[in-house]
């Protein structure tokens, strides 16, 4: 048998200890509402800041014996295998480390082969401790491997700093090699060429780089991708079957057509485009042959075109797929058909983009949505039994205690069946950034004011918000949002099991807003007795097929 050198090991996710990323922040909590953030997606239980999946290890534990573990980060990283599909298509041997937590005895064996390259993703990274991490851990086991680093980090931080505090970033990472483009895998195609050619020799003939040089990391010229989604359809057949278990996401579209002003995603990934259904359908067809249970559709605006969206359900229907659902929904691209065909083809929640229960915010916001629009949708979606989730912005340019209260009323009204509040973060490459004056706007990321609110204030109306609606369960951003539902069905959960612990955690949460101790005893029993007799599907098996996908 001929062997094949091993090329490049593609990287996951990295999830740092959650109190000591919490403690990191705590120390900015006068100057930054990142802090706060953390307090309103997590517990204060015996002295530690602890995320809601943990909480419910804890019970299962309890009452079992056994921690599950669960993480949503053990599903498929989208990113990682759609890097390694690019890798394949080229000819190059790559590997997927997808979850760097719970896979580094298998990446301490790949590494032992000497790749040439190890490439980090940074899809969900807002700092650089788990890449620091992940690097120290490379240079241990392969010292001579090249590392490169790419992603939306390595892109926001090359678009927003000066030349001298990126090279000292760059420097505090400690990789080889950064790609600094919105997409980046032709990038990364070239130089693991070049690495397998040259080595380093050279590397300036490669675009869209920063690499190494001496004591200084030494730019190349940018040349923006423009890649094909269809032509890079991935080939799940070809992913070792141990790594695809019963829920994996599933891209179909690049970018977003809308134009909210908080949000500066379209810029950087470019023209909305999708892919051919036949390509999503063939994906599917495949998933659902090895017990795949859950999809999770991470398209920005799943929904839109709305013809295209109704023809993919419809090919779903016609080929009596099995598969729970989730993506992000917008009420404002849907019939009556396309709820029935939701509901026929197995979907069981959507994420709602409502960001605000305030007309006059929405229109800043450029959110092309109405309030009623917004309920019509709802009830339509409960009516068919469509869990939803409403994510809130609290803070945005031209926020007031009135426009604050107006949502809470929305909320309240329309009860979705979880919802969550983000304090407003300031990207000032976002659209709204251009209105600065108008508004007074001052400040960025989690530190700002403008003419009506500053920070602090909205901080405390989020508090508000969470400790007033009341017909709605809690969801977390932190590793427990709709995204990790779908991943807790697909390990033996309810979904009622979650909407009951979504109200319990309630007064956990609220008491943990002040740092302080509580006997939350009760409560604890409480998710025990909610959790405890659950049959966990182990990872890797599917429990539709009953039997390991491998």
């Amino acid at each position: 048998m001929s062997y094949t050198p091993l090329s490049c090991i593609v990287v996951g996710y990295n999830d740092v200890d959650f109190n000591a990323f919490a403690a990191k922040q705590k120390k900015m909590e006068k100057k930054s509402g990142a802090y706060h953030e953390i307090k309103t997606n997590s517990v204060f239980l015996r002295g530690r800041r602890i995320p809601y999946m943990e909480l419910i290890n804890q019970a299962i534990e309890r009452a079992q014996g056994v921690n599950p573990r669960f993480n949503v980060f053990e599903a498929p990283a989208l990113g990682a295998f759609y890097l390694k599909n690019v890798l394949h298509q080229r000819g190059f041997r790559s590997e997927v480390v997808n979850f760097f937590n719970y896979d580094q005895e298998r990446f301490a064996e790949l590494l032992a082969e000497q790749p040439a390259a190890v490439a980090i993703t940074t899809t969900f990274y807002t700092e650089h401790t788990p890449i620091v991490e992940i690097v120290k851990f490379i240079r241990e086991h392969s010292s001579e491997t090249k590392i490169i680093v790419g992603g939306p980090h390595i892109y926001n931080l090359s678009a927003d700093q000066d030349p001298d505090t990126l090279d000292f970033m760059f420097h505090q990472m400690g990789a080889d090699i950064y790609i600094m483009d919105s997409q980046g895998e032709d990038t990364l195609v070239r130089v693991i060429e070049h690495l397998q050619d040259s080595g380093m020799k050279d590397m300036s003939k490669v675009p869209n780089l920063a690499f190494i040089e001496g004591s200084r990391f030494t730019k190349t010229v940018r040349w923006p991708e423009r890649n094909e989604l269809d032509e890079s359809t991935i080939d799940w057949s070809q992913v070792d079957r141990t790594q695809v278990n019963s829920i994996c996401y599933l891209r179909t579209a690049r970018s977003c057509p809308f134009a909210c002003t908080f949000c500066n995603y379209p810029t950087m990934a470019g023209e909305h485009v999708v892919t051919k259904i036949e390509n999503v359908e063939s994906q599917l067809k495949y998933l659902d042959s090895i017990g795949t249970t859950d999809i999770v559709f991470v398209d920005d605006t799943f929904n839109v075109p709305l013809p295209r969206f109704k023809n993919l359900l419809r090919a779903m229907l016609r080929e009596k797929f099995s598969f729970r659902w989730i993506s992000f929904f917008r009420c404002s691209n849907a019939d009556e058909e396309t709820f029935d065909l939701m509901r026929a083809t197995g979907c069981v929640g959507v994420l709602l983009g409502i960001e605000s229960g305030d007309p006059q915010i929405l229109k800043y916001m450029n959110k092309a949505a109405t309030i009623d629009r917004y309920k019509w949708g709802m009830e339509h979606l409960h009516k068919r039994g469509i869990a939803t989730f409403a994510s809130l912005i609290c803070g945005f340019p031209g926020e007031t205690e009135t426009s604050v209260l107006n949502t809470m009323k929305f909320v309240e009204e329309s009860a979705p069946t979880f919802f969550n509040v983000q304090l407003y973060y300031h990207d000032t490459r976002s659209p709204i950034h251009a209105k600065a004056q108008e508004f007074q706007l001052r400040g960025a990321g989690y530190n700002w004011r403008h003419r009506s609110m500053d920070w602090r204030e909205a901080m405390s109306c989020s508090t508000h918000l969470f400790k007033s609606i009341k017909n709605s369960g809690i969801l977390s951003l932190y590793g427990f949002s709709l995204w990790g539902v779908a991943y807790l069905l697909s390990r033996g959960i309810s979904l009622e099991q979650v909407k009951r612990f979504s109200f319990l955690v309630k007064p956990m949460l609220f008491s943990s807003l002040e740092d302080a101790c509580a006997d939350f005893s009760g409560l604890e029993a409480q998710f025990t007795e909610l959790f405890g007799s659950t049959t966990v599907v182990p990872k890797g098996q599917s429990a539709r097929m009953g039997g390991c996908a491998a």
